[in-house]
């Protein structure tokens, strides 16, 4: 697919009013502690964990954007998922690179970052003994999606306003069920890139669910993010 066609996934522009989005569209600004922390064994990243490491609860990992893990509104966002009945998993994968730059090479350490957690918690193939699941926000959804893209093992994604990086799109592999959700107005996402990631599905035939929000922008707010906190349980659970 030409550039003419569809917008480029990767651009340094839209990352950075990253940042401002997600503070704008905070749902709080507290700083939730995790229960507890990790590194992974190759020392290469940290995590947390939300909702006790109970490797009989489902694992769900969630990718924050570009303004980093220590937002608020991911702390929460974990919070939610944990009491919903996962044991949530929160990266962080800039850990693993030298810049948060949105580069190829970034990328694909990022999406190893996934692989690692995955690997430690004796989830190799999908499905596996333990149900696990990916949820990412903005740049975190493009990461989502590239390591979906190259069959990482996991049972479904949430990808909220995102996009699928070019070098991946071009080396795509599979896709594990996908939720697609993004707001009409979004200025720094366009809602073109989630139109083209349905079409793909389309042309795949991947199982996709999608829903797009008339009135939000690059961030969900009020009665939308509910929404879109309940149609993500929902998918999972299906």
């Amino acid at each position: 697919m030409n550039s003419k066609r569809r917008l480029p996934f990767c651009t340094i522009l839209g990352w950075a009013f990253c940042f401002l989005s997600v503070c704008k569209f905070s749902r709080a600004l507290s700083q939730s502690p995790p229960e507890s922390g990790a590194t992974s064994r190759d020392g290469r990243f940290k995590y947390e964990i939300f909702g006790g490491d109970d490797p009989g609860k489902p694992l769900l990992i969630l990718l924050h954007g570009a303004s980093g893990p220590s937002m608020g509104f991911y702390r929460d966002q974990a919070e939610y998922f944990s009491n919903n009945g996962y044991t949530v998993f929160l990266p962080h994968y800039f850990d693993a690179t030298k810049s948060s730059n949105p580069t190829m090479d970034n990328y694909r350490a990022w999406v190893n970052v996934v692989k690692t957690l995955l690997s430690e918690q004796g989830i190799s193939v999908a499905p596996a003994h333990r149900r696990s699941v990916l949820v990412g926000y903005s740049l975190g959804a493009s990461v989502a999606l590239a390591a979906g893209s190259q069959g990482v093992p996991v049972d479904a994604i949430a990808e909220w306003y995102g996009s699928l990086p070019d070098d991946f799109f071009y080396h795509l592999q599979g896709m594990p069920p996908l939720l697609i959700l993004h707001g009409e107005r979004d200025s720094s996402i366009p809602i073109t890139n989630a139109q083209q990631l349905i079409k793909l599905c389309g042309i795949k035939q991947f199982q996709c669910e999608s829903h797009i929000y008339a009135d939000q922008g690059h961030g969900f707010v009020g009665a939308a993010l509910k929404d879109a906190d309940s149609r993500t349980l929902s998918f999972f659970s299906r």
